[in-house]
């Protein structure tokens, strides 16, 4: 299809819909790798060293203030896991940045779904079936309006998937399908 026969709207969905998966593949890979770093370093710590770098970070009065009550921060750190049944801090950072790779995981494959998208909108002819492009409109629509509804304010980036999402609700309806004409 060349550029005269793709309308702005249709150009725009999709070049809105290219830059997004491209955030969101790169936004993911980042966070990927992060995860990866944290898990690594996470090995190596323990409540202990965590309270020794906590005390390292607030410096040596505030220190030798607690020091004067008797207050050992690694210690403290220490005996506060025990007596909540946390496991080694090891062991516990990396059940939480688990949980995290979960969603995490999700931004590289939304990336990807969302160029596959951008593609499919580019390509869109008069006779290409719209039933997934209607699919992903309808999901980002629904994900950037729930989004505001949860910021419970204006908000850039979930202003911005809802308005790709009517968007391309908007693109998909100004190239319409061809209809054959009715036959006896």
């Amino acid at each position: 299809m060349s550029n005269s026969e793709r309308g702005v709207l249709q150009t725009a969905a999709a070049i809105a819909s290219a830059l997004l998966g491209a955030l969101l593949l790169l936004l993911g890979v980042a966070a990927v790798a992060a995860l990866l770093i944290a898990s690594a370093q996470a090995g190596g710590e323990s409540w202990e060293s965590l309270g020794a770098r906590a005390a390292a970070e607030i410096g040596d009065e505030p220190v030798a203030l607690l020091g004067i009550f008797g207050v050992d921060l690694p210690t403290l750190f220490a005996q506060f896991a025990a007596a909540q049944g946390l496991p080694a801090f090891g062991t516990f950072a990396r059940e939480v940045l688990a949980a995290l790779f979960v969603g995490v995981a999700l931004f590289p494959q939304a990336g990807l779904t969302t160029l596959i998208a951008a593609r499919s909108i580019w390509r869109l002819t008069p006779a290409a079936p719209r039933g997934l492009l209607r699919i992903y409109a309808g999901a980002l629509t629904l994900f950037g309006a729930v989004g505001l509804v949860i910021a419970s304010a204006p908000h850039l980036i979930w202003g911005l998937v809802l308005a790709l999402g009517l968007l391309t609700f908007a693109a998909l309806r100004s190239s319409s399908p061809v209809t054959p004409p009715y036959s006896a």
